[in-house]
């Protein structure tokens, strides 16, 4: 379970929030400051326990507002899911495509992004379990399924092709090793979580995988 909170414009929108009330935006810059907001609204409070008027206040809008493009806070919630996945598995795409010859600097590549992506947003890893809450909720399942199925099909079919490149042994499962990247995700959020991220550099945590890593490449 992942999610992507953007780039550091998410922050700067909440703590300016006042600010971009008062200018005039877009309707799609003032519906993707909305968004950014409520991702972080939601991080902090769950689901459950973030309101349409907290998020308001993050964004520094009026509550009625956030109804002009959202139908509902299940909707934002919704959309904060589906927005967040995609971008974050664009990512994976182009990390390993950018290193499609060589599947060590690949994989490594994706711990050490995801590494620095939770130490950029504070509130990242506690979005990660409250929507792993969420998904026997049929309406979150539907949002977030789709794309952890994208990135399961793009890690997969990324060691089929090192495996006819001959790059990574030909008797690994590769759907049970491109699970095993979205697992190490899982480990790195909860270390976030858990306040132990500190603990380990993107250096190092490539270097704990390497054992598995050498039981793969060739």
């Amino acid at each position: 379970m992942w999610l992507y909170f953007g780039d550091h414009d998410a922050r700067r929108s909440a703590q300016r929030g006042p600010d971009l009330a008062t200018r005039r935006l877009s309707s799609h810059e003032r519906r993707r400051q909305i968004l950014r907001c409520a991702i972080r609204v939601f991080a902090r409070r769950s689901y459950y326990g973030a309101t349409t008027r907290m998020i308001s206040e993050e964004a520094g809008v009026a509550e009625a507002l956030i109804y002009r493009y959202f139908d509902s806070k299940r909707a934002l919630f919704t959309e904060a899911v589906a927005h967040t996945s995609r971008r974050l598995v664009d990512e994976i795409e182009r990390v390993v495509r950018e290193h499609e010859a060589e599947p060590h600097k690949a994989l490594g590549a994706l711990l050490r992004y995801y590494i620095d992506l939770l130490r950029r947003h504070e509130d990242f890893a506690r979005m990660i379990f409250w929507v792993s809450a969420e998904l026997d909720d049929p309406e979150v399942g539907q949002v977030y399924l789709p794309h952890q199925e994208r990135a399961l099909t793009v890690l997969t079919e990324a060691i089929e092709r090192w495996q006819v490149s001959g790059a990574i042994r030909d008797d690994i499962q590769p759907r049970a090793a491109a699970w095993m990247v979205l697992g190490a995700y899982q480990v790195l959020a909860l270390m976030k979580h858990s306040g132990k991220l500190d603990e380990v550099d993107p250096t190092a945590a490539i270097d704990l995988a390497k054992p598995y890593l050498s039981g793969l490449i060739r």
